[in-house]
């Protein structure tokens, strides 16, 4: 049974776009040999990361999202921290009602409640203490 997966990795940020396009492509070509098929693919571009990583300060994030078998998870782990121009990636389950879900188109909110406003008089507090 397969399921869907989203797969964020951090290329080097040192390497030309040419060589960014063959390392995702080797990225697919690795889960596709795991029997697994690639639905999505977004580039982030080049981003500050919050801590060094290698020595990088900077990173070119990729996202795909991606259909998967549970057993072939730990050997496309394994194949990415093999990949040297990866410094860093994250591979978890997708939420199903996330990637089903069709985003909601806002609707001006009308209400139908009438607010009626009174004003109270307060008297107002003297100074003399008694």
């Amino acid at each position: 049974m397969t399921r869907t997966y989203e797969l964020t990795f951090i290329v080097k940020p040192d390497i030309d776009a040419t060589t960014l396009t063959g390392v995702i492509e080797k990225v697919k070509e690795i889960i596709t040999a795991e029997g697994g098929s690639v639905t999505k693919i977004d580039q982030w571009g080049l981003r500050r990361l919050m801590y060094p990583i290698r020595k990088y300060r900077e990173g070119n994030y990729v996202f795909a999202l991606v259909e998967l078998l549970a057993p072939s998870i730990v050997r496309i782990e394994n194949r990415l921290r093999l990949t040297e121009d990866v410094i860093r990636y994250l591979l978890i389950r997708a939420d199903e009602k996330a990637v089903v879900a069709a985003p909601v188109a806002e609707q001006p909110v009308v209400a139908d409640v009438a607010i009626e406003v009174t004003a109270e008089v307060v008297p107002a507090a003297t100074g003399d203490a008694s």
